[in-house]
């Protein structure tokens, strides 16, 4: 269904082979009710008292993006645990749904002793932090943020003003077009467990120079390596997890976004977006009640996170 990249060309940059390896922080496991494993990762802080964040990856992807903001965390005191959803990385593959999402934050966070925490949901991961919103406590969960989220496919529509209008039937299409055509395109290149070809694969996909100079910039803990390793995890098992995780994002969410107890969800999204658009944000913002959304100038779907992820953080933990 997908196939392997055979790009033959090697990184500008060698990979560091000392990234590659997973420390015992990166391969913890729960094993829940349904016998359903749950990996996640911890990162930041230690201190059994400082606030937690949960931290949803995008798509693909897996827990090792906790990695870029593990010195950052433990700066601020953040305790950030970076969690596979299934199929990804070290999570059971099962067939899911967004609403049974939140259940499983639950568990994680009762195996881990934690009565409130906060969640950050990055691009693909923002339904399921916005379905957390829905569906836990708001005496639990602190506050939401879903940074460069992507929205439901009636927002994607709304985007495209010149399709034609045929009730459910134009959604119906535009998801199957979206599941079996779209996304397989987005995951192909990823499906391979060289991790030189991958990280020249990341090189490639940089759509300009700011996004380049993020996969080697000097200044940061992490590079491109670290990408790189997030990617080999999110297809450990193989394709087939990460198209369920994102299908189910071309799929009726389960929810209306109008039932998300809007007060405590902050939407953040860069103004040149090419992944997820900015309408989709101000589509989700106008259903949340509006004022939610902070749109941050010449930035992209990625150097969002240079610009203003201590804020990010800052705001996650203090909620």
């Amino acid at each position: 269904m997908f196939g392997f990249n055979t790009n033959p060309r090697p990184p500008s940059i060698p990979i560091d082979p000392a990234k590659l390896e997973l420390k015992p922080n990166e391969t913890l496991t729960l094993t829940l009710p349904d016998n359903r494993t749950l990996g996640y990762a911890t990162y930041g802080s230690t201190s059994p008292s400082d606030p937690v964040i949960f931290l949803f990856h995008g798509m693909p992807g897996s827990r090792i993006c906790g990695r870029t903001w593990d010195t950052l965390c433990a700066r601020i005191g953040a305790r950030l645990i970076a969690i596979d959803r299934p199929g990804c990385g070290l999570s059971s593959l099962a067939h899911r749904s967004l609403t049974d999402w939140p259940q499983d934050i639950a568990n994680l966070a009762d195996h881990l002793h934690l009565p409130r925490f906060s969640i950050i949901g990055a691009s693909g991961g923002g339904p399921f932090a916005l379905a957390c919103a829905r569906f836990i406590p708001p005496a639990r969960l602190r506050g939401t943020t879903v940074v460069c989220g992507i929205g439901t496919m009636e927002s994607a529509l709304a985007a495209l003003p010149y399709l034609p209008r045929l009730g459910g039937l134009t959604m119906w299409i535009t998801g199957l077009v979206a599941r079996w055509l779209i996304l397989p395109r987005i995951l192909r290149p990823y499906c391979t467990r060289d991790a030189a070809r991958l990280k020249r694969v990341l090189e490639d996909q940089c759509s300009n120079e700011a996004d380049k100079a993020l996969l080697s910039d000097p200044s940061r803990e992490t590079n491109g390596d670290d990408a790189v390793v997030q990617f080999l995890e999110a297809f450990r098992q193989g394709a087939r997890g990460c198209w369920l995780d994102g299908a189910l994002l071309t799929k009726d969410w389960g929810f209306d976004v109008r039932n998300v107890p809007g007060e405590k969800v902050w939407l953040v999204h860069g103004d040149r977006d090419g992944v997820a658009p900015l309408s989709m944000a101000r589509w989700i913002d106008e259903r949340l009640g509006g004022g939610r959304l902070r749109v941050v100038e010449g930035v992209t779907h990625f150097t969002v996170w240079k610009e203003c992820e201590e804020q990010i953080f800052r705001q996650s933990m203090e909620a």
